[in-house]
C-alpha cells in the first residue's frame, strides 16, 4: 500500500486542505516531540533490557513482560479524576468525579478476551471530589474522597460490596481533612491511605483495616511521611507498600518503598525516577509494578512503566513508554492484564480507557507455540509494520518506534520499500538506511529470539540488479545465519510456524518484482500481491488491498468486506497464501493524526471478523495493541 502525495491541481479545495493537514502535522509534530524522544529514568538499576542481547550466546532471551494500552475509547463525558481499580475475578471498579456538580460517581466494568471492557451504567453515589479506590479479591471495595463542602477540608471514606455486577455502598464516614486521597486494599482487608495536608505540602499515611459487615474502617494514626503534591499509593498481599508523587516545586516524580508493620508503615527513603506529574502505580504480590504518570508542562500525554521492588528500592525495567494523550491517569492491574484510565486534554471532555494483556511481547510467538505451531501462515494472525521504516520525524512518518523496539513490541511483519540509495522511503520523503533496518533485526534476533519475522521489500525506486545483489550482500552478512531455508518440494504458505522455528528463530525475507526471479538465492523468496499476471513466479501470493481513505468507517467496512469474500484463490487459480488486513487511514500527511481513529478500534472489531485475517496492517504499531488481538484470534480461529 502507498499513501498518494498526488494532488489534483484542478481543485482548489483539495489544494487548501492539504495544506491545512501539512500545517496541522508540523504544528503537532512541533508540539508534541517528548512523544517520540525517550524518557531517561533517574534512579533506575541497569535495566534487564540492556543486559539482555549482549552476549548473543546466552541462550534463549528471557521472558519480560510488559504493557502495551494503545489509543483509549472513551466511556463516559463530562467526568474528570477518574480512578480505577480490578481484582483476580475481572471485578472492575472506576469511580469519578463530575465535571459540572460536586459529586462523584462509578461504573462496574468486565473485560473481554480481547481487552475491551463492557461498562455499566454510570450512578452517582455521594456527593465529593477527587475519589480515589481499590477492590480486592473478596470483592470488598473501599472509596476515599474530598468533601464537596468548599469551606472545609475533610475526608470522607466508604466501604462496599462487589456483587459481580454492582457495588453495595455504605454509609461514608469522616475520617480526616486533607486534600488528593489515595488508598489502597488487599486480601487481609488491610488498607492505606494517603493525602496531602489542606495547609501546606506535607504528606500524611496510615494504616486501617476494614469491616466489611458494618461498613466502617478501623484506622490507625496518620503520621507525615514526606511532602509533595498528587500522592498515590499501591499495597500487596506481602504488606508491601509502594507510594508515588509529585515533588512540591518541580516537575519531578519520586517514589517510596514502605512495609506495613503493625500499626504503621516502615518507609525507606525517597527516590526520584522521571520527569512528569500526576502519577499512579499498581503493586503485585511478585513486587512488580505498573506505573502511568503525565507529561511535565501542558503538553499532556501519556506514559507507563514497568519496574520491580527490590528491598525499599524500584528497579525500572522499562523506559517511560508514550500511549495516549490525556491526564489525571489512574492504572490498577492483575498477574494477567493492566487498565488505565484518564481524563481528557479536552477541559470539557470526558474520561478513557484501554487495557492491556501483561506479557512479553517480544516472545510472544513462542510463548503460544501451543496455539500456532501447527498452523501455517495462512492459518494464524500476526501484527504487521505498514511502511515499517518510517519512525523518523517528518512528513512521512507511520511508525514512532525504530525496528528493533517495534519487534519489542511484537511486530512480525515489516513492510520495507527502498530507493536506489538502499534507504527507506515513503512518497518523496526519506527514512533510514537499510544497514539501520537490517542491523536492528540482527540486535534483536542476537537475543536468542525463537519468532518467526517476515521482512517484505517492494516498491523499489531506482534500484537495478547490480544495487540489488549489493542489498542482497548486505541481508546475507546481517542476518544469513538466521534466513530461512525451506525444502524444495514446499511451498511456503504450507509450512507450519513449528517447522519454520524449530531450529530457533528465523528471518523469511520476502522481495516483489523480478529481482529475486533473476538473481536467485535459496535464502530470499519471490513475493506477488494476488492481482498479478505472473503469479507462478511466486514463492508466496498475499492478497493487500487498502482502502485509501480517511474515514474510519469507510476503511472498517471495505476491509472487513474484502475479508468476509476471500476464498484463498486468485483470478487465474493460484492458492493465496496470506490475507492482509490494511487497517490504516491514508492522508496525504499527517498519519499520526489519523492512526488513532483506526489503532483503538481493532479490538473491538475483531470480534466480529468471520474469518482469520493473516497480517494486521497498521500505522503507529504499539497505538493498536495488535499482539493482544492477534492471540485472541489465534485462539478463536
Amino acid at each position: 500500500m502507498a499513501i498518494s502525495f498526488q494532488i489534483n491541481s484542478n481543485s482548489l479545495v483539495m489544494k487548501n486542505s492539504a495544506l491545512l493537514i501539512v500545517f496541522i502535522s508540523l504544528l503537532f509534530v512541533a508540539c508534541n516531540k517528548d512523544v517520540y524522544e525517550k524518557d531517561v529514568t533517574i534512579n533506575a538499576k541497569v535495566s534487564q533490557n540492556d543486559e539482555i542481547g549482549r552476549n548473543r550466546f546466552l541462550g534463549a532471551a528471557p521472558d519480560v513482560k510488559k504493557v502495551q494500552f494503545g489509543y483509549s475509547n472513551e466511556f463516559d463525558g463530562n467526568s474528570s479524576r477518574t480512578t480505577v481499580a480490578v481484582n483476580n475475578q475481572g471485578n472492575i471498579v472506576e469511580v469519578h468525579q463530575s465535571r459540572t456538580t460536586r459529586s462523584v460517581w462509578y461504573h462496574t466494568g468486565k473485560l473481554d478476551e480481547v481487552m475491551n471492557i463492557n461498562w455499566s451504567e454510570s450512578k452517582k453515589f455521594d456527593d465529593g471530589l477527587a475519589p480515589s479506590v481499590a477492590i480486592n479479591d473478596q470483592n470488598v471495595v473501599v472509596e476515599v474522597h474530598e468533601t464537596s463542602n468548599i469551606f472545609t477540608s475533610d475526608l470522607w471514606y466508604h466501604v462496599g460490596v462487589h456483587n459481580g455486577s454492582d457495588v453495595s455502598w455504605s454509609k461514608s464516614h469522616k475520617y480526616d481533612k486533607g486534600v488528593h486521597p489515595s488508598i489502597a486494599i488487599n486480601n487481609k482487608n488491610q488498607v492505606v491511605e494517603i493525602h496531602k495536608s489542606q495547609g501546606n505540602s506535607g504528606l500524611f499515611a496510615r494504616v486501617g483495616t476494614v469491616n466489611p459487615s458494618d461498613g466502617t474502617i478501623s484506622w490507625r494514626n496518620n503520621s507525615k511521611f514526606d511532602t509533595g503534591h498528587n500522592p498515590k499509593i499501591a499495597l500487596n498481599n506481602n504488606g508491601v507498600v509502594v507510594e508515588v508523587h509529585n515533588s512540591e516545586t518541580s516537575g519531578k516524580l519520586w517514589y517510596h518503598v514502605g512495609y506495613i508493620n503493625g500499626d504503621r508503615i516502615d518507609w525507606g527513603s525517597s527516590y526520584e525516577y522521571q520527569s512528569g506529574s500526576m502519577p499512579d502505580i499498581a503493586l503485585l504480590d511478585d513486587g512488580t509494578v505498573i506505573e502511568t504518570h503525565t507529561s511535565e508542562g501542558v503538553k499532556n500525554n501519556l506514559w507507563s512503566m514497568i519496574g520491580k521492588v527490590e528491598g525499599n528500592q524500584i528497579n525500572w525495567i522499562t523506559k517511560s513508554s508514550y500511549f495516549d494523550k490525556g491526564k489525571h491517569s489512574s492504572v490498577a492491574a492483575t498477574n494477567e492484564y493492566a487498565i488505565q484510565v484518564h481524563e481528557s486534554e479536552d477541559p470539557l471532555g470526558g474520561i478513557w480507557y484501554s487495557a492491556s494483556k501483561f506479557i512479553d511481547r517480544a516472545n510472544w510467538m513462542k510463548n503460544t507455540m501451543g496455539t500456532i505451531a501447527a498452523k501455517n501462515l495462512g492459518e494464524i494472525s500476526i501484527p504487521g509494520s505498514h511502511d515499517a521504516g518510517m519512525y523518523d520525524l517528518s512528513l512521512g512518518q507511520t511508525q514512532d518506534q525504530n525496528i528493533y523496539e517495534q519487534l519489542h513490541h511484537g511486530s512480525r511483519f515489516f513492510d520495507l520499500r527502498l530507493d536506489g540509495n538502499l534507504n527507506i522511503y515513503h512518497g518523496p520523503v526519506g527514512g533510514p538506511s537499510v544497514d539501520n533496518i537490517l542491523s536492528d533485526v540482527r540486535k534483536f534476533m542476537d537475543e536468542g529470539r525463537e519468532e518467526l519475522v517476515i521482512l517484505k521489500f517492494s516498491h523499489f525506486k531506482d534500484i537495478n540488479q547490480e544495487k540489488y545483489k549489493v542489498l542482497v550482500d548486505k541481508i546475507e552478512e546481517n542476518l544469513g545465519q538466521y534466513l530461512f531455508i525451506k525444502n524444495e518440494q514446499l511451498r511456503l504458505g504450507g509450512i507450519t510456524i513449528g517447522e519454520f522455528v524449530d531450529e530457533g528463530g528465523k528471518i523469511l525475507v520476502l522481495v516483489d518484482e523480478n529481482f529475486a526471479v533473476d538473481y536467485p538465492i535459496e535464502n530470499i523468496y519471490t513475493f506477488r500481491d494476488w492481482s498479478k499476471n505472473d503469479l507462478d513466479k511466486a514463492d508466496l501470493v498475499m492478497f493487500d488491498e487498502y482502502s485509501n481513505t480517511t474515514s474510519f468507517d469507510n476503511m472498517r467496512n471495505d476491509q472487513i468486506n474484502k475479508l468476509n469474500g476471500f476464498n484463498g484463490i486468485a483470478g487465474d487459480g493460484t492458492p493465496v497464501d496470506m490475507f492482509l488486513l490494511s487497517w490504516t487511514l491514508t492522508p496525504v500527511t499527517g498519519v499520526e493524526l489519523y492512526a488513532p481513529k483506526a489503532n483503538k478500534r481493532l479490538s473491538h472489531e475483531a470480534k466480529n471478523f468471520d474469518k482469520i485475517p493473516n497480517i494486521l496492517y497498521v500505522d503507529f504499531i504499539e497505538g493498536a495493541r495488535a499482539v493482544d488481538v492477534a492471540m485472541y484470534l489465534n485462539q478463536r480461529f
